[in-house]
């Protein structure tokens, strides 16, 4: 993209004469005032200026705060600049988004427009291999770990690592570390330092939590059973530990029927939708609960063809009521069959003679199993 100086014109030409006329507004315009921007700088760090697309950035040391700076500004002599030299400007919007702020170089009959964007300076580690192995980066923590097969000697290994590029990594990729004790590993990207520790375990790598169901990216659809369920009911309560914008709703009537009002009443996953969870691997459920009626909730557990079936209850506090709470399942020690239905019965309780039940919806999420340690 090529810059483009902006004529100010005072005068309208009939279309039929425009050529001429636009040689004679160059006669009558002073077109020989400088707009360009000589020098663009924030707390000190220059900005890189592009002077064919008319941009310039800014690259901040990290941790750095990108609203009320102070852009100083060069301009030629007669310029003037909006927003002005020293002015405060903020370079992100109320959500914390970069946003690109323009700057107005007027001199003479010309102006140009720059825009301008800002951010800090960000380096991570993509990738970090120890042979065939690739260990488990978090960028947010700024942790890595690798698991090794009992028995490697870890005193002089050599990782290969990816990182940004630009920046410069302590200790070097493909150099022999000791990863006897943890080790850090450094970036130094534009004056900022990032720190990551690599951490290397002898053994297996443990199972991760499965998702099962939390219903946006894992959302399988939830029988009815001896009730009707919404999938994909808008979140009654965001603000409290599940965030997440849709979940499960059941209507728990208080009289008897078959529409939410008996104690098994609820939703599984079987069929097309089934599980396949191995109590040697995984020890527990948890489930995200939100009521108006403390009480027992149960997930019913069977294997294919509605057999080697186990219950199991956990209470829903009375004190929280309204909020989510994060109930826990344990699966019994002695188990041994493999679980591929999971049905869930969010208010264990025969509501008909309950006089202080109700009729009210109830609603579940994130249903997760967790591996034995």
């Amino acid at each position: 993209m090529r810059k483009i100086i902006y004529y100010i014109l005072f005068v309208l030409c009939p279309v039929f004469a425009f050529t001429s006329c636009n040689e004679e507004m160059k006669s009558i315009l002073d077109i020989t005032g400088d707009t360009n921007i000589h020098s663009f700088s924030i707390n000190g760090v220059d900005g890189i200026i592009n002077s064919e697309n008319s941009t310039i950035s800014v690259i901040l040391p990290a941790g750095s705060s990108l609203k009320n700076l102070s852009p100083q500004i060069t301009v030629a002599e007669g310029a003037q600049v909006t927003p002005n030299s020293g002015e405060a400007v903020d370079f992100v919007d109320a959500k914390g988004n970069l946003v690109i702020v323009s700057f107005t170089v007027t001199n003479k009959d010309l102006y140009q427009k720059y825009n301008v964007s800002v951010d800090v300076a960000r380096a991570i580690i993509t990738k970090f291999k120890i042979g065939s192995i690739e260990g488990d980066v978090d960028d947010i923590t700024k942790k890595i770990t690798v698991y090794l097969p009992v028995g490697t000697d870890v005193t002089a290994i050599y990782p290969v690592v990816e990182y940004t590029d630009g920046a410069t990594l302590t200790p070097e990729s493909g150099t022999a570390v000791n990863f006897t004790n943890p080790v850090n590993f450094s970036l130094n990207y534009l004056g900022s330092i990032f720190t990551y520790e690599v951490t290397v375990i002898l053994g297996d790598k443990p199972k991760p939590v499965l998702v099962l169901y939390d219903g946006e990216t894992v959302s399988p659809t939830w029988a009815s059973i001896a009730s009707t369920i919404n999938s994909g009911y808008v979140n009654p309560k965001t603000d409290g530990i599940n965030s997440t914008s849709t979940c499960i709703s059941i209507l728990r009537r208080k009289e008897e029927s078959d529409d939410g009002g008996r104690p098994w009443s609820g939703g599984a996953l079987w069929n097309e939708n089934k599980v396949n969870i191995d109590p040697a691997v995984y020890y527990k459920f948890t489930i995200m609960i939100l009521k108006y009626t403390a009480g027992d909730v149960q997930l019913e557990v069977q294997s294919n063809g509605e057999q080697n079936k186990d219950w199991l209850k956990t209470s829903y506090s009375a004190d929280a009521l309204g909020e989510w709470q994060e109930l826990t399942f344990l699966i019994p020690a002695g188990r041994t069959a493999v679980i591929n239905n999971i049905l869930i019965a969010p208010h264990v309780v025969d509501t008909k003679n309950d006089p202080n039940f109700t009729t009210q919806m109830v609603y579940w999420d994130q249903l997760k199993a967790h591996p034995k340690q």
